[in-house]
C-alpha cells in the first residue's frame, strides 16, 4: 500500500487533480485522476490497488462518437501509474497518436458526477 500511495503523490506532483466518484448508495466506487497535456487529458481510474485504467484521449471529440483513446493500459495501480508517467507528451517523439480502444470510462466529461447540457452535436 505504501508503494501504489508514493505513485499517487508522484502523479499529484506531476499536476495530476483526483476526483472520488460514488456509486449510486453514495459509497467510494474508484477514484480518478487527471491532468490536462497539449490538447489531451491522461487520466487514470482505479479501484483498488490491484485494479486500475490508465489512458490518454484528446480533449476534443465528437460527441456522437465513442470516446476513444490514442494509448490505454489496463492492470495494477502502480504500473499504470508508472506506464503513464512515462507516455511521451503530445507532440514528441514515439508519442502515440492513432485512436483506437474506446476508453468511455477514462473520458472526464463521461465520469463527472454531474451532466454537462451541450446542444447536439457539441464538442466537449
Amino acid at each position: 500500500m505504501e508503494l501504489a500511495l508514493a505513485k499517487l503523490a508522484e502523479l499529484r506532483d506531476k499536476g495530476f487533480r483526483f476526483m472520488h466518484l460514488r456509486d449510486e448508495a453514495g459509497q467510494l466506487d474508484r477514484i480518478m485522476g487527471f491532468k490536462q497535456v497539449r490538447g489531451f487529458i491522461d487520466s487514470i481510474l482505479f479501484w483498488s490497488e490491484t485494479e486500475a485504467r490508465a489512458g490518454r484521449v484528446p480533449i476534443t471529440r465528437d460527441t456522437n462518437r465513442p470516446v476513444q483513446a490514442v494509448w490505454i493500459y489496463e492492470g495494477p495501480l502502480v504500473e499504470a501509474v508508472d506506464r503513464l508517467l512515462e507516455l511521451p507528451e503530445p507532440g514528441a517523439r514515439h508519442a502515440p497518436t492513432l485512436l483506437r480502444r474506446t476508453a468511455s470510462d477514462l473520458a472526464l466529461v463521461n465520469t463527472l458526477p454531474f451532466r454537462l447540457k451541450l446542444p447536439p452535436g457539441a464538442i466537449a
